[in-house]
């Protein structure tokens, strides 16, 4: 004989093992779960009662499923009723899935649902040995030799509710986890339509208006790779998009400054990151990938991490390297008729008394030589250039001609074809 107790959210069912040779207790069992079933829904509902009492997340209506009542209705009369008659075991599975299935879908949280299913199960128990020991239907004390059985049974329908709700519930995430990332694609790839960005707010979860930053993480060949794992910054929300040129991160900084953000990053070997301003709206996402974008190519080395806000002179170049490179060309070239050494030495002497604001005891230091040394070569330039150190306009393109040398290489002063180059193309 099969017969079995069987919940979920309230569902009783399930086979028992033909192992009692005493007859009794099962017929005492089957006959408890007739007169259960006589009681129509009135046992139904004292499960149903049960469950929020002891189910704080099934109390709350506005969090506990709307069919609850009718799920625990029919879970129980299909339970009680293939204890009756065994060819319904196979309805019950179906049953005990499908709800699996549905709770999954509704997003209510599995240890809830497994929660609920625990205590109708002992509900539905108590109310077999209720009713024996109520309407003397016979000793209950018999009813143990089908205890275990029954509980047996009702674990292996836990089981097929949880194995149900995690199928359905990793289609679920991975449905949504496209969806997050088509959405986040399009809105860093200038996809800005009111009605859109809308929508993509609710999808990402973020708000409409809020402070948003991006990091583009670039690795270099061969031994560059970008981490598998979204950095954790406390106080901020970071989303990964994967390109094929490199990750995207994007951070909604909320009240946080940019510092705290640059800061939680971390580019290893083989790695670049170049990060945004901070940009105000969803709608804002494209501009703020296109800053990060020239941000990650001034980077001077691998390990460099570099703030667009910090550098824009750099990001000016980058911007229109055919400009730049025109530039280093008409300012530059001169001193590429020189040796390569004497060249090169011009050109740190140049840049060192730059970054050392125009002193030349400072950048005698610096290259451990005499300040008259440093002040020849400074004159050299000039005269090689045509361009006066102390004129303000001079030494801008000066300035912007020699950054411009070290972003796009020597090509670009000697006015060598490279792509996206117009003027220089011949």
């Amino acid at each position: 004989m099969h017969t079995s107790p069987r919940t979920h959210d309230a569902v009783v069912s399930g086979p028992l093992i033909d192992s009692i040779t005493d007859s009794s207790p099962l017929q005492l069992f089957d006959r408890a779960c007739r007169h259960l079933l006589g009681r129509g829904t009135e046992f139904a509902d004292s499960v149903v009662e049960k469950i929020r009492a002891e189910v704080p997340y099934y109390a709350d209506l506005v969090l506990a499923p709307p069919d609850l009542r009718q799920s625990v209705g029919t879970g129980v009369r299909h339970g009680l009723e293939a204890s009756l008659d065994p060819t319904r075991i196979v309805g019950v599975e179906r049953y005990t899935r499908e709800l699996g299935i549905r709770r999954a879908q509704q997003g209510r949280p599995l240890d809830e649902v497994l929660h609920a299913f625990r205590v109708a199960g002992s509900e539905v128990w108590g109310g077999i040995i209720s009713v024996v020991e109520r309407d003397g239907l016979g000793d209950s004390r018999q009813l143990v030799h089908v205890a275990e059985l029954v509980w047996k049974s009702n674990d292996r329908d836990a089981v097929l509710v949880a194995d149900a709700y995690r199928q359905v519930a990793e289609g679920v995430a991975s449905r949504h986890g496209e969806r997050v990332r088509l959405v986040l694609a399009a809105l860093l790839e200038n996809r800005s339509e009111p009605e859109f960005t809308r929508d993509a707010a609710a999808i990402l979860d973020l708000p409409l208006g809020g402070r948003f930053a991006v990091a583009a993480v670039r690795a270099t060949p061969p031994y560059g790779r970008a981490p598998k794992t979204v950095p954790e910054v406390r106080g901020i929300r970071i989303l990964r998009h994967t390109r094929p040129q490199g990750d995207v991160l994007v951070a909604h900084l909320g009240d946080r400054p940019l510092d705290v953000f640059a800061s939680g990053l971390a580019a290893g070997p083989g790695l670049r990151i170049g990060i945004s301003p901070v940009v105000q709206g969803l709608d804002s996402l494209s501009r703020a990938r296109d800053m990060a974008e020239l941000a990650v190519r001034t980077c001077r080395a691998d390990g460099d991490i570099v703030r667009l806000d910090s550098c824009l002179p750099d990001g000016l170049l980058i911007s229109r390297p055919d400009l730049s490179a025109e530039l280093a060309h008409q300012v530059l070239r001169p001193l590429y008729d020189l040796e390569p050494a004497d060249r090169d030495t011009l050109f740190d002497t140049l840049g060192i008394w730059m970054e050392n604001g125009g002193s030349a005891v400072q950048t005698a230091r610096h290259m451990f030589c005499h300040r008259n040394t440093v002040l020849n070569r400074l004159r050299r330039i000039e005269q090689i250039t045509g361009l006066a150190l102390s004129r303000p306009r001079d030494l801008v393109q000066l300035t912007l001609a020699l950054d411009a040398h070290r972003l796009l290489g020597p090509a670009a002063v000697l006015g060598t074809p490279y792509e996206g180059n117009p003027l220089r193309s011949a």
